[in-house]
């Protein structure tokens, strides 16, 4: 099986590159705009183009059987990627492509919902963006297989906006006990958990032409979530957040995201403070579970319990940020 990760450079394509690097029977090629010094010392190759190119798309899937998207990005280039996809796999041939969806397709919804759920209306434009790409998956030549993963909330060690960003707010008791307010399911799914997902989904028979949605079966609260994790890092007695403090967050997040894009369009990357917005707050308080215990049974992954995977996130966040004690 000769597998390209197109987008092997973001958070979870460098993880699946390694996973299935060390996989037998597997020949990964890495799919980058640029190329990076770690893939060559693995004996990794290096495939550069413009994902959303279709001639460009078409010359990396040389020699390819199997071909995992991962890219992330804008609205046009996640679909624009997913297109030149789905056009450059009939001329090579592709065996099967795995496509990496996002539960933000169900936006608005509430109560369980399945992988068989319809679309959720009013999304944002990350939410839109992945319905029109797994739509256009669905348009794939039907002699090639496809498979459509959907993850949640994906935390880990160095998961920037589920880990890190959370670590720095609980340090800055922004974030903590949030009492009623964090009474919502906090969808998560350990990034090593959607590798072992990624990898079976290109490998495993009987599940073509389906699509599964990666989260906790029985998803914690925010709270819990929150609370677990700031005694993880010592950061205790957690802090109590109250409702005035919560509106004066959301009050100041309209300056730091203006800032924000302020500084992007220029180009320049100030440290600013994360920005606690009302559509993160609202995450706090959703009846919304997305996860299935028989997704993981049919994909042949063993969940990380919460309490390990948090572990390993106040492990290695310790390790880069606490210098080492110096002993005698």
């Amino acid at each position: 099986m000769n597998v390209l990760v197109i987008g092997a450079g973001g958070f979870v394509g460098q993880r699946l590159v390694r996973r299935l690097n060390a996989t037998e029977g597997v020949t990964v090629i890495a799919g980058l705009r640029k190329a990076r010094t770690d893939f060559p010392t693995m004996g990794v190759e290096q495939r550069l183009f413009d994902a959303t190119d279709v001639r460009g798309m078409t010359g990396a899937l040389e020699g390819i059987s199997h071909a995992v998207n991962v890219v992330m990005g804008d609205a046009a280039t996640m679909t624009g990627t997913t297109n030149a996809l789905v056009a450059a796999a009939k001329a090579r041939r592709l065996v099967r492509i795995v496509e990496f969806s996002s539960t933000a397709v169900f936006a608005g919804a509430s109560g369980y919902v399945p992988a068989e759920a319809s679309f959720g209306e009013g999304g944002d434009a990350y939410a839109r963006a992945k319905q029109d790409c797994e739509r256009i998956i669905g348009t794939a030549d039907p002699s090639i297989e496809t498979v459509i993963l959907r993850p949640a909330l994906i935390y880990g060690p160095g998961a920037e906006q589920w880990t890190m960003r959370i670590a720095r707010l609980l340090r800055q008791r922004r974030l903590g006990d949030l009492g009623p307010m964090g009474d919502g399911f906090a969808n998560l799914i350990h990034v090593d958990d959607v590798v072992s997902a990624g990898v079976s989904a290109l490998r495993l028979p009987g599940i073509a032409g389906r699509a599964f949605n990666l989260a906790a079966p029985d998803p914690v609260s925010w709270n819990t979530y929150l609370m677990q994790f700031a005694r993880a890092l010592g950061y205790t007695p957690v802090h109590r957040v109250s409702h005035r403090q919560m509106k004066l967050e959301k009050l100041a997040s309209i300056p730091l995201k203006i800032a924000e894009k302020l500084a992007a369009k220029a180009n320049f990357k100030p440290q600013l403070p994360d920005a606690i917005t009302p559509g993160f707050i609202r995450l706090f308080a959703q009846d919304v579970k997305f996860g299935d215990a028989g997704t993981f049974e049919a994909l042949n992954v063993t969940l990380t319990p919460l309490e390990t995977g948090l572990r390993q996130c106040a492990d290695d966040i310790a390790r880069k940020f606490v210098p080492p004690v110096q002993r005698a």
